[in-house]
């Protein structure tokens, strides 16, 4: 009977005469290698897998989408269950500039935070958005905003939850982008004395231009903005912490090819999930990438990073290859 409900609950939902449904399919496939020689901040470490995704669904006048699958990464050297498979199960409503999601959905093409924020290896081991998700699109800008709840407590398991907002406004070749990013962490029902409730929130705020198809490249992207974090443990009494400092981005691609330059000065940063690199304050990063396919079903990117910190050279060498295909069922 349990299993019998969720069935005819589905049917019902996308039987109806009054509207056009369309029974929707999608299978996809993640790979990646990142290389991290990062010695300045003594975690060098190499990160090798793939990752399989798949969703089946339907959506209802294009407005109203169900989908349920999983996505299993298998990282090598590993073994075959070391990574339990994450389900997805989502309900999405995307009509006149908004799209609502609720449930657990891919953060891919959702959430573009900024690695000082949000650092990359989610995407390789926490792909999906466990909550809600929000946003507004218009002719000259968007903003979004989503709530990722990573563990409900218990005796033993610590609560913790992310949340945060971003979005985008431009006025002609310029425009002003927000991040912002809170994470908490709170105790388990038994108390333990040597944890503390954690407050963390970090942001930037950039003014750049985009002069992509205004010159011999295929895009120009400039910005400098304000990078900063609030960050305090309760139990310890010290207050917030709230370093600060100047962040300056640089991007450029032509044809296959390109280069993408930051640099950081200022304070060291805490930011939870943000890349470790910025602890250190003053920070630089060079990229010279490559991308064989960034059109149609397959993507690849090939990645050398240089790393400027810490009175020393860093590097990292990073491969992504996706493929995705989807379509509908037949009726």
């Amino acid at each position: 009977m349990r299993r019998f409900l969720p069935i005819l609950f589905f049917t019902m939902a996308f039987s109806s005469p009054l509207h056009s449904q369309k029974f929707e399919w999608l299978a996809g496939f993640d790979g990646f290698l990142d290389n991290r020689e990062y010695y300045s901040i003594h975690i060098p470490q190499t990160m090798f897998g793939s990752r399989f995704r798949a969703e089946l669904g339907g959506s209802i006048s294009g407005i109203h989408r169900l989908r349920a699958g999983i996505n299993y990464l298998y990282e090598f050297g590993s073994s075959i269950d070391a990574y339990k498979p994450n389900l997805t199960l989502y309900y999405e409503y995307h009509n006149l500039g908004i799209r609502l999601l609720a449930g657990a959905f891919p953060r891919r093409e959702l959430l573009h935070f900024p690695q000082a924020l949000l650092s990359d290896t989610l995407h390789y081991y926490r792909p999906n958005i466990e909550g809600l998700y929000a946003g507004y699109f218009w002719d000259w800008g968007q903003q979004n905003a989503f709530l990722d709840w990573t563990s409900r407590q218990t005796d033993t398991i610590h609560e913790r939850f992310m949340a945060g907002t971003s979005g985008k406004l431009c006025f002609g070749d310029f425009f002003l982008s927000n991040y912002f990013l809170m994470s908490h962490f709170a105790g388990a029902a038994i108390d333990d004395p040597d944890h503390s409730i954690r407050d963390n929130m970090g942001y930037n705020v950039d003014l750049g231009v985009d002069l992509s198809g205004k010159t011999l490249l295929d895009s120009l992207c400039i910005s400098v903005g304000i990078l900063g974090s609030f960050h305090r443990i309760r139990a310890n009494g010290d207050g917030w912490q709230t370093p600060v400092g100047l962040l300056g981005q640089a991007s450029f691609l032509y044809k296959f090819a390109g280069v993408s330059a930051t640099y950081y000065a200022g304070e060291g940063q805490t930011l939870l999930y943000g890349d470790p690199f910025y602890r250190l304050g003053s920070y630089g990063r060079l990229d010279l990438f490559v991308l064989p396919f960034r059109k149609g079903p397959v993507q690849l990117k090939l990645d050398l990073g240089m790393h400027f910190a810490d009175g020393q050279v860093d590097y990292s060498q990073q491969l992504w290859l996706t493929f995705d295909l989807d379509g509908t069922l037949p009726p």
